[in-house]
């Protein structure tokens, strides 16, 4: 499912807008899509903005290349220029949550996340990452009510087993933990957050071996996030804990 951008808005000014070449970009623009030419997309929304045409589709193509160049503050800041001038507009928000996420601003993502759920209760994506942003806020159960109902709305949701996974791990069941995990990295290899799942399933069943081993490839692995790779650290110090533990006894 995808939202829909409504309209387009005219600036009021002293001059006013011309419709029909508004509409020409905004198709130029769209034809680029379709074509799957991003970059010249991206650089007919980067030229349409900066004309004044402001549009969902502008604003979150010249977002999008901002987040590429690793630019959130300032994808941020265009989205929420975006969602000032479009408050309706459902893509837009789900972009502006999305980048408040990435930032771990968790609080300020949420009632965009709850915003779109009422809007489309059935939208998976946004049950998914509501689920992540409750789980980084420690609200687990809640956390885990809304991984599941994602899950039931698109069973193969990635964010959604993942956090399956954790939310089992969390609560000692390995055995379930380890089936969700699977899936997960069966349908991508590497998902860290699967393989920590997996770890942290190995450092309670004393499996230690294997556990250091997924977190070491997991450190190595040139696509984990930095803040991924602490967690990763920080569990390989209490798998050297275990083993000692375990050697003194």
């Amino acid at each position: 499912m995808e939202f829909k951008s409504g309209p387009i808005k005219f600036q009021v000014g002293a001059r006013p807008r011309d419709a029909a070449a508004d509409r020409a970009q905004l198709q130029a623009i769209q034809a680029k899509l379709t074509a799957d030419d991003l970059e010249g997309a991206v650089a007919l929304a980067e030229t349409a903005l900066a004309g004044g045409l402001e549009h969902p589709m502008t604003f979150n193509l010249a977002a999008g290349k901002l987040e590429a160049e690793d630019r959130y503050e300032e994808a941020v800041a265009l989205l929420q220029r975006g969602h000032r001038a479009w408050p309706q507009d459902l893509g837009l928000r789900q972009a502006l949550a999305l980048s408040l996420v990435r930032l771990q601003r968790f609080e300020l993502a949420m009632p965009h996340f709850d915003a779109l759920i009422a809007a489309q209760p059935d939208f998976a994506p946004a049950h998914a990452a509501r689920g992540a942003v409750l789980e980084a806020l420690n609200y687990h159960e809640a956390a885990e009510a809304a991984f599941r109902r994602a899950h039931e709305l698109q069973p193969q949701n990635l964010l959604a087993i993942s956090g399956l996974a954790s939310a089992a791990i969390r609560g000692g069941r390995y055995d379930e933990a380890r089936d969700y995990a699977g899936q997960v990295l069966a349908a991508e290899p590497g998902y860290p957050e699967a393989t920590i799942v997996l770890a942290r399933a190995d450092l309670a069943e004393g499996l230690y071996d294997a556990g250091e081993a997924r977190l070491a490839a997991l450190i190595a692995d040139p696509r984990t996030a930095e803040t991924q790779r602490d967690f990763a650290r920080n569990l390989l110090g209490d798998f050297a804990q275990e083993r000692a533990r375990k050697f003194d006894a």
